[in-house]
């Protein structure tokens, strides 16, 4: 069985404080699609953003709390595997506004900042269905409830 005061203290910790980091990033980016008139910045902001998006889900999917989620609690194995499709469209949708902007700046700049706030509307509710599922699981193993 798991360790469980690591996966609520040290997994929580972390997965709090690389969602703040997140969150920075997707307001910076968001600043700059608002006042910007150059693809460039948006370039070098998607990709940074994108790199530690690529990083936070490894780590969730690798050895991280999705993969401890489903040791204490099994019966959220398809919820995680939906959390990790997720991940995988996330930065899908990523590469493809890095594309827009590469191949067609001044149509991308043009739709860039609707396809942003989508994009940061789907990732803040993946966000918290993945903090739902946790917590979830925590509950459910610690027997909150009973």
């Amino acid at each position: 069985m798991p360790d469980l005061q690591r996966l609520t203290d040290a997994a929580v910790t972390k997965l709090l404080t690389e969602h703040a980091l997140l969150h920075d990033l997707l307001e910076e980016a968001d600043r700059i699609t608002a006042e910007g008139d150059s693809a460039e910045p948006l370039v070098l902001g998607l990709n940074e953003l994108r790199d530690m998006m690529h990083d936070q889900f490894a780590k969730e999917e690798c050895g991280g709390y999705l993969q401890e989620t489903i040791s204490i609690a099994p019966r959220y194995s398809s919820e995680c595997e939906q959390l990790r499709l997720d991940h995988r469209l996330l930065l899908s949708d990523i590469d493809a506004m890095l594309d827009d902007l590469h191949h067609s700046p001044t149509e991308a700049l043009a739709t860039f900042h609707v396809r942003f706030r989508d994009f940061t509307t789907r990732y803040l509710n993946h966000e918290h269905h993945e903090n739902a599922v946790v917590q979830k699981a925590l509950e459910d193993d610690i027997g909150v409830g009973d």
